[in-house]
């Protein structure tokens, strides 16, 4: 009776559930942070996915490990029951994430922050706050190093531009892929025809990024081409 008493002084509401509280606060400050830096990335889950994410992760592996204890230790209580279900199911929610367009996989990293953010819940929850927060640091910084401008660290830069050019002969062309140093072409759509000039909707894959002053001199100075516009960067 000593041992069912001690367990339940827990959920006392002068002790212990302060600490639960601190938990839920700390989980939703460490899935802000994930989510202020994926925000200010334009990405597909920001500050509102990864916050509540990580409070209710918190909130469920909480409840798992408290919430049964009266049933004491003979084997009808499993307290990782329901906390185990979370990694299942926060699969279902970062497999929406991810997207084929264009030839390319987008969302794999947003959806393994949202799984991880799913695990620094279940550790605050649990009482492990400082390893989940360590772990929101370790996730930040390695966001961070790796957006950095350190060729070695991307094995790849592109920028998506759309386009409409007048386009008069090959060297046109030429010139065109050699201005931007084109990849791919993903859509090549004929406007108009007149005296042997072609204007055509163009869709491309360059390989760097530009800013919108870039895309404009480049207007600016190249009369062949008539529309220039940033649709995807990475």
């Amino acid at each position: 009776m000593s041992d069912l008493l001690e367990r339940l002084y827990v959920l006392d509401w002068h002790g212990n559930v302060w600490q639960l509280i601190v938990r839920l606060l700390v989980a939703a400050i460490c899935g802000f942070l994930l989510g202020l830096e994926r925000k200010k990335r334009s990405k597909e889950a920001g500050i509102r996915t990864h916050t509540i994410v990580a409070i209710a992760s918190a909130l469920m592996m909480i409840v798992s490990k408290y919430a049964f204890l009266e049933m004491g230790g003979d084997g009808r209580f499993d307290g990782a029951r329901i906390a185990a279900q979370v990694v299942t199911g926060i699969g279902f929610l970062g497999a929406g994430m991810i997207f084929y367009r264009r030839d390319m996989l987008h969302g794999l990293t947003t959806a393994a922050g949202i799984w991880a953010t799913a695990g620094i819940g279940l550790a605050i929850g649990g009482g492990m706050l400082v390893i989940g927060v360590v772990s929101t640091l370790m996730i930040l910084i390695i966001q961070l190093v790796f957006h950095l401008p350190f060729k070695s660290l991307h094995s790849q830069h592109f920028t998506i531009l759309k386009a409409q050019a007048i386009l008069e002969n090959e060297e046109t062309v030429a010139d065109l892929k050699k201005k931007f140093n084109i990849t791919k072409f993903i859509k090549f759509r004929t406007l108009q025809k007149s005296e042997g000039q072609i204007t055509a909707e163009l869709e491309f894959i360059a390989s760097r990024p530009y800013t919108a002053n870039e895309l404009y001199k480049i207007i600016s100075e190249t009369p062949y081409i008539t529309l220039l516009e940033k649709t995807e960067e990475n």
